[in-house]
């Protein structure tokens, strides 16, 4: 009898994980999965197989995202959002009581529908898709750049990394200067910029091109457990830079962010110490002996996505499976085939 006892008490303490939501969209699969044991509960999205988020540290990505931007930006009245259809994003920026209006373009309509309507995502994006300052656009992100006609205080791109050709052209130098007459005087730009750790090259490609296309640019990073180590670009127009500043460094921008407050601000992780943090590099990853035989990324030459292919299995690797760096390269490179 104890026996029995025993062994159901072990299983109800068993963590259980189960499909939530799953949808084909015109785009890709969008499935949303959760995980449950009697002291945590936790969920993921997935997009065509790859984790784009869990809700358990979804924040240690999207605050470094969003926060540093607002802070050093001139007007942040108006947003533009170039991806993030969940909504998590938008979210931190609604914290900024000055902002009047947020444009979202997605691509599709799908996820962000679902950002909208499905309960665990609308709690965890705080309801910020039905927010009357939001406005999505279901679009191609390129294409609405290019027709577009306003002026942004801050621009958020949060597109999917660049693991195909389509997807370089929206990381290219001639894409990056359409943003020069989309940005408010003082504005500031930031893209997520794939992991300085596992695809070291393509992150350097990206800082030569956002430079080359007349950006001042700060590149910094943090550990977001279910991704690994991760990285942003953020840019200011060199026209924007005092006129004594080297326009080609980033000292300026790393000064100015370094001056910030952030304790002021309702975040779950991002404080003035882990900004400091963030916008540090140890050896090895700025300071690469190559960096000078890089190439800019453009619609031509696609450099980045010849250089993100070598990084690409263990990127795509350490994303469908959530597990610690080290152990995934391990075991990618035990077993070659396991990415597939």
């Amino acid at each position: 009898m104890k026996g029995d006892i025993d062994q159901m008490l072990d299983e109800n303490l068993l963590p259980t994980l189960k499909e939530i939501f799953s949808q084909q969209t015109a785009y890709q699969q969008i499935v949303m999965k959760q995980w449950k044991s009697p002291f945590r509960e936790a969920h993921w999205l997935y997009m065509d197989g790859e984790v784009q988020f869990c809700d358990a540290d979804e924040e240690k990505y999207h605050e470094p995202l969003v926060h540093p931007a607002m802070k050093l930006s001139r007007d942040r009245t108006r947003v533009l959002i170039l991806g993030g259809g969940d909504g998590l994003a938008a979210r931190e920026v609604l914290k900024y009581p000055e902002v009047t209006s947020i444009t979202i373009v997605d691509l599709d309509p799908g996820i962000t529908d679902l950002a909208k309507e499905q309960p665990v995502l609308v709690s965890m994006n705080k309801g910020s898709m039905t927010d009357p300052k939001v406005t999505i656009v279901n679009d191609d992100a390129r294409k609405f750049v290019e027709e577009d006609s306003e002026r942004y205080g801050v621009i958020l791109i949060d597109l999917p990394d660049p693991d195909s050709v389509e997807l370089s052209h929206l990381y290219s130098e001639d894409f990056y200067r359409l943003f020069h007459s989309r940005l408010a005087p003082g504005g500031i730009l930031v893209t997520q910029a794939s992991s300085p750790y596992y695809a070291t090259t393509p992150f350097l490609c990206l800082l030569k091109t956002i430079r080359h296309a007349g950006f001042s640019v700060l590149p910094y990073h943090n550990h977001v457990p279910t991704f690994g180590e991760w990285g942003w670009l953020m840019g200011i127009r060199e026209q924007d830079l005092p006129a004594a500043e080297d326009q080609l460094t980033s000292i300026w921008l790393k000064e100015r962010i370094l001056a910030e407050d952030f304790s002021d601000m309702e975040t779950r992780f991002l404080n003035n110490d882990a900004m400091i943090s963030m916008v540090h590099f140890g050896k090895g990853v700025l300071d690469v002996p190559t960096l000078k035989d890089i190439e800019v990324n453009t619609a031509e030459n696609k450099m980045l996505y010849y250089y993100y292919l070598p990084d690409l299995r263990l990127v795509k690797f350490h994303r469908r499976h959530q597990v610690a760096s080290l152990k995934a390269e391990k075991l990618l490179r035990r077993n070659p085939d396991a990415l597939y």
